[in-house]
């Protein structure tokens, strides 16, 4: 890999010389970044008898570097195709490593105070919103949508992003192909769209929404449908170096296995979010409360198979009774985070934090977190962010 890496980073280098001596319009420039990810999460959910989550401990390393070519075409318009490699190490698991390839090309434009990007590929998932490190309550995905685990191992995407920002609004759509029809290997794609509209006095109208489509093996048949659509309203204020963030959603889950024959299965919820930050220090909850938001979770398929986090990339504690058989019956999940980001840099951000779990029945369990990244291209990123947010 690594000879490979440094083959096509001399290729692309070559070309962009070579077109810049050719006297070509474009300008073109050889680009390259880097990110760097450590995580600690220490999982304890005995209390609840491990019967949402099992405890364990989550150590790992993350590096991502990516190597390419920027075309710069004037009026605003830039064009890149880059490619690099994702390697993952779980501490204490030997010399194993989990590694993949990501190739894509991007197109943006920049300009009458909009921004505008499209890529197609296998490109990173923190380019979205549903992948993204740590932001404000007004701007995060809920984890009914995808939970801290599978936002930090599943890193990369396959398929189309779509990101429009301007000071008013940020909309992004896109399409994640996660599995092409094969031997015990399902069809499956999710469909992913969010989007936030600045009004005034602090507040802001949006949405956040998700098809996933779980279909066939060869071997043997079954479609399950997941979609989940969750308009919001949410509200900023800042005084005195304190900022107060709340978010208002309602969440609505639509189900079906259609070869359990189940037809459309509606499962409502309402959702408060709100972050209160003070300098480095920041506490943040989650207070839901409505139906199971996965149904046939703990259900099985044609082949034996446990549905699980296959079908739902949420946190599971959003099945919100112990067996998701009593999805139906209306309750309450809540989540509280305590965390501290001692070192904040364009490029760099260390983060320690807790978070408890309750439900109807109280304390589920917690988690102590410790986090590292290092985002070469978190300057830009910054910039984007405040772009985006409009304030």
């Amino acid at each position: 890999m690594k000879r490979i890496l440094i083959l096509i980073s001399v290729c692309f280098l070559f070309l962009s010389v070579s077109a810049q001596d050719k006297g070509m319009k474009e300008k073109v420039s050889f680009v390259y970044d880097a990110y760097f990810r450590y995580c600690f999460d220490n999982r304890e959910f005995g209390q609840s008898g491990n019967r949402y989550m099992n405890s364990e401990t989550i150590i790992f390393a993350r590096l991502a570097p990516s190597v390419g070519l920027s075309v710069d075409s004037g009026a605003g318009v830039t064009q890149s195709l880059m490619v690099g490699a994702d390697v993952l190490r779980d501490m204490g698991k030997g010399s194993e490593y989990d590694h993949e390839f990501t190739l894509w090309y991007s197109l943006g434009y920049k300009g009458n105070g909009v921004r505008f990007t499209g890529r197609a590929g296998m490109f990173p998932r923190r380019f979205s919103i549903f992948g993204s490190d740590p932001v404000p309550t007004r701007d995060r995905v809920p984890s009914v949508f995808v939970s801290d685990k599978a936002r930090v191992y599943d890193s990369n995407m396959e398929g189309i992003l779509l990101t429009l920002s301007s000071r008013r609004a940020y909309v992004e759509a896109g399409l994640d192909w996660m599995g092409m029809l094969g031997s015990q290997r399902r069809e499956r794609f999710q469909i992913f769209t969010y989007g936030s509209f600045f009004l005034a006095g602090g507040f802001d109208l949006g949405w956040t929404a998700t098809l996933y489509h779980f279909a066939n093996t060869l071997e043997y048949r079954g479609v399950v449908d997941n979609v989940l659509v969750s308009p919001f309203l949410s509200w900023t204020r800042s005084a005195g170096g304190f900022r107060y963030d709340a978010k208002v959603s309602w969440l609505q889950g639509i189900h079906q296995d259609r070869i359990r024959k189940t037809g459309l299965e509606l499962a409502p919820g309402a959702l408060l979010s709100q972050d209160l930050r003070w300098k480095k220090v920041s506490v943040s909850g989650d207070m839901y409360y409505g139906t199971g938001q996965m149904p046939y979770y703990d259900d099985f398929d044609a082949g034996g198979n446990m549905y699980g986090s296959d079908l739902y990339f949420g946190c599971p504690f959003y099945k919100v009774n112990p067996a998701s058989t009593d999805w139906k019956k209306p309750g309450f999940y809540g989540r509280l985070e305590v965390y501290w980001n001692p070192l904040v840099l364009d490029l760099a951000d260390i983060r320690l934090g807790a978070v408890a779990h309750f439900n109807g029945s109280g304390f589920c369990g917690w988690q102590q977190k410790i986090g590292v990244v290092f985002d070469l291209d978190g300057r830009w990123n910054k910039k984007h962010r405040i772009i985006r947010n409009g304030r």
